[in-house]
């Protein structure tokens, strides 16, 4: 089916042409210009009287009040607090990291607690393998 009307409705101008000979109508396309003249008017006056009365209701919200006594002890700020050296900073914390990670050194000495580097700790457990879990590290009652 053809949505697009009968074919007896086409005038034999336009079937001789080929296509549709006769303009659309102007009035519509008239009427709907105007109308978007129209609006987009009323639409710029009315800004331009929200923005006058905006100007002469300010003053009015503006105050004169005396500072507060404490903001003479603020520090006011220049700007956004950035890293000064992030690649710098980035391998100081890579260094400090590798040093956990890579070296001895007692946690706490009295109690016999100490840290040792990674790979030594991956290899004990490979070969004694990981502590069988107790009551109390679980959590008690069963």
């Amino acid at each position: 089916m053809s949505d697009h009307g009968n074919p007896a409705e086409v005038s034999g101008a336009s079937r001789a042409a080929g296509h549709e000979v006769s303009d659309a109508d102007a009035k519509p396309l008239v009427r709907v210009g105007i109308a978007l003249a129209v609006i987009m008017l009323v639409g710029f006056l009315g800004m331009l009287l929200m923005f006058r009365t905006l100007m002469f209701a300010q003053p009015l919200y503006d105050t004169t009040q005396a500072p507060h006594p404490l903001s003479a002890s603020r520090t006011a700020t220049t700007g956004p607090r950035l890293q000064p050296d992030p690649p710098r900073q980035k391998a100081e914390l890579r260094l400090y990291e590798d040093n956990l990670l890579m070296t001895y050194d007692w946690i706490d000495q009295e109690g016999k607690v100490a840290r040792i580097p990674i790979t030594r700790a991956i290899e004990i457990l490979a070969a004694s393998g990981l502590p069988k879990p107790t009551d109390a590290v679980v959590g008690g009652d069963r």
